[in-house]
């Protein structure tokens, strides 16, 4: 068990980035209907629904650009610590050592598995957040998915607790 390198899963890319079209256009739709066809303009709604297409739209550039990202690398397991790349938080992170984690748990929130990483002193790894990101590694501990990853739930478990197992000491 020297290294385990877990790339992003292109077709679940590819869903997201469907969704993102789908949310887009539906969104811009109830805008142009609010201000154009709509016998009285209401504009809180109006104001939410361009608010909401200018969000849906910059998740549609960002997956466009994550979908055709050269580095491909999700997910890095080897005997100095693990590599998260699957959020903007794990990726600001950085390389987390096995001997800075303290314990390995599973959760679920929103009916979506995640595991989380209680670290040790994380004090030493989120100089560099805001403050709300920090309060939330310090109680939450570092958040690792499978829902972008090209591996089930299950395996990415089994995986990591193998190498926190092996390399804690």
């Amino acid at each position: 068990m020297n290294e385990t390198i877990i790339e992003f899963d292109s077709k679940k890319r590819l869903k997201l980035f469907l969704f993102g079209i789908v949310f887009t256009v539906a969104t811009l739709t109830f805008a142009y209907y609010i201000f154009f066809v709509a016998q009285r303009i209401n504009i809180t709604f109006g104001t939410l629904m361009l608010m909401m297409s200018c969000l849906a739209c910059y998740g549609l550039i960002s997956g466009t650009k994550s979908m055709f990202d050269k580095d491909r690398v999700g997910l890095i397991l080897n005997a100095d610590g693990i590599l998260f790349r699957g959020t903007p938080l794990a990726k600001a992170i950085g390389l987390i050592k096995w001997t800075a984690v303290q314990s390995v748990s599973e959760g679920v929130a929103h009916r979506a598995p995640f595991i989380s990483l209680k670290l040790r002193n994380p004090e030493g790894h989120i100089q560099n957040l805001s403050s709300q990101l920090q309060q939330f590694v310090i109680s939450n501990g570092l958040v690792v998915t499978a829902d972008q990853l090209a591996v089930d739930f299950c395996e990415l478990k089994n995986l990591i607790i193998d190498y926190h197992q092996q390399y804690c000491q």
